[in-house]
């Protein structure tokens, strides 16, 4: 027998890391799958205090402000080139990014002072003082909807070195004035960009691929699998972590080492984020903490 659930339960879909013992995160509602109703739900956990709020659309990535604790803001990314602007407790602006154009945004990312998103047709845009410009010139490529010509990802260690990533093994660089498409070590979809070092930056995504490298050359950590996608990673403690969607693992001199949690119920993974001081990752109905030593469960109440 299926299981019954509450109306207002949910499956986790983003994550940002907030302060000690909280975060935020996106969700979608399951009761909503097969509706023509398109609405996120974004959480907040401080301290196993839970607060909800909805939005309008669908999600692709949130992220928190770093503003002052008595100024929060959370940022939601929503897919059809909209932007939330959230401050606790009820406070929420929305603008556009780019809209004159087609094609979502999948991604954001403060990159030193400014945001960053990225989406399809290789549009990228960065955030000036509140104004969205385009900064795509020579890698935009106008088209039907259903191209899949799309950048999943974006990262990087300044303004002026900067990589994305997306669908059938696309791989770019900004030296903060062009973008140059860079040789890929892959033709399979890659998810995740993560810059660590000038000369450490790790590739996941489709087929299980895994990669370390720079602009100049990439090595393979993994053999192909067409059954495996890596989808997202994480810094966290000088080590990184990447993720299936059932299982987590971390790099540990370039040879992944599947992470052991002790904690009751099914595991899921899919989205994750992290400061020196904690790890967070969430999946299907999964939400994990860890400060280095110990990991701990949260349950939303409306999945029991």
């Amino acid at each position: 027998m299926a299981k019954k659930r509450k109306p207002g339960a949910l499956y986790f879909t983003g994550i940002s890391r907030v302060d000690k013992d909280a975060v935020v995160l996106t969700g979608n509602y399951y009761a909503l799958e097969e509706a023509a109703e398109q609405r996120t739900a974004l959480l907040s956990l401080k301290k196993g205090s839970w607060g909800s709020l909805d939005l309008s659309g669908i999600a692709h990535a949130v992220r928190y402000s770093g503003a002052t604790k008595s100024n929060r803001e959370y940022l939601v990314l929503e897919r059809n080139r909209g932007l939330y602007r959230i401050t606790p407790p009820e406070a929420a602006h929305f603008d556009r990014i780019g809209a004159k154009r087609e094609g979502f945004l999948m991604d954001l990312r403060r990159i030193e002072d400014r945001w960053y998103a990225a989406g399809g047709h290789h549009q990228v845009y960065q955030e000036n003082h509140g104004v969205w410009r385009a900064i795509d010139e020579a890698i935009h490529v106008p088209g039907e909807k259903g191209d899949a010509k799309v950048l999943l990802s974006i990262h990087g260690l300044s303004e002026t070195d900067i990589y994305s990533v997306g669908f059938n093994g696309v791989l770019l660089h900004y030296n903060g004035k062009t973008w140059k498409h860079l040789p890929s070590p892959t033709n399979a979809g890659l998810q995740r960009v993560l810059c660590v070092s000038k000369d450490e930056i790790y590739l996941c995504g489709n087929a299980n691929g895994l990669y370390r490298g720079n602009a100049n050359k990439w090595y393979a950590l993994t053999e192909p699998d067409d059954k495996i996608t890596f989808w997202d990673m994480a810094l966290f403690q000088g080590r990184v972590y990447l993720c299936t969607k059932k299982q987590l693992f971390v790099i540990e001199d370039d040879v992944l080492r599947e992470v052991e949690i002790p904690v009751k119920g099914p595991l899921g993974f899919y989205r994750m984020d992290a400061d020196h001081d904690e790890f967070w990752t969430c999946g299907n109905e999964c939400l994990l903490q860890f400060n280095g030593k110990v990991w701990k469960q949260h349950v939303f109440p409306d999945n029991v």
